[in-house]
């Protein structure tokens, strides 16, 4: 129990999962403002042909991105994903009869949905990362830091209303197991972020009819 707990760090998967949650906020920003610059230009322009046409692209683009996301979270979690409800569209010999089976395909609003949750979604990944990673890091750093306040003129450490609480080293080593403790419960915290991430891109980017064969070690 407590090898799995400590090898967390030693894992691969650990830091594609980093970095997958990193990017989730990035990508959900360009997402939410592709799908909102879009749809709303598109609505705008309704009342003529080149509004509707703009709406239509826009439904091939998010699937398209769904197609994308299906494939990240493959790649970047290992999570064992079928590929999304088949668009037969193409099959079609009108654009009319095109558009009407694309926009029939469950897999193309499920794609919009994820799209737009992906964005709050992103903001609580990154966020996570960025105060959970660093955070330790600093705890784990603190004897350095407070030597590093000794030898800098000006440089604090630990300073509440103008007064240095701490005054001696052996206080800074305590810091120091906190944050070796907060890493390595903080991985775990993100490892599941992560996973539940997945388990959502699988839940609207994979088709439920198709089973996924789980690849051999």
């Amino acid at each position: 129990m407590y090898s799995k707990f400590f090898k967390v760090i030693l894992k691969p998967q650990t830091y594609l999962n980093l970095i997958y949650l990193l990017i989730s906020l990035p990508l959900g920003m360009i997402y939410f403002t592709f799908l909102v610059t879009g749809i709303f230009l598109g609505l705008g322009l309704s009342i003529v042909i080149i509004g509707l046409l703009i709406l239509a692209l826009m439904s091939i683009g998010w699937y398209c991105l769904g197609l994308f996301e299906n494939k990240l979270t493959s790649i970047v979690l290992r999570m064992p994903m079928s590929q999304m409800a088949s668009n037969h569209a193409l099959r079609e010999k009108t654009a009319w009869k095109m558009l009407k089976k694309h926009l029939s395909n469950p897999a193309t609003w499920k794609s919009l949905a994820y799209l737009l949750i992906k964005f709050p979604i992103g903001i609580l990944s990154f966020v996570l990362v960025v105060v959970l990673i660093p955070t330790s890091i600093v705890l784990i750093a603190s004897p350095i830091i407070f030597y590093l306040s000794v030898i800098i003129p000006k440089m604090e450490f630990v300073v509440i209303n103008g007064t240095q609480m701490i005054t001696s080293y052996w206080p800074t080593f305590i810091f120091t197991i906190l944050g070796i403790l907060l890493l390595f419960v903080s991985l775990h915290l993100l490892n599941g972020l992560a996973y539940a991430s997945g388990l959502f891109a699988k839940l609207l980017l994979s088709d439920p009819k198709v089973k996924v064969k789980k690849k051999k070690k």
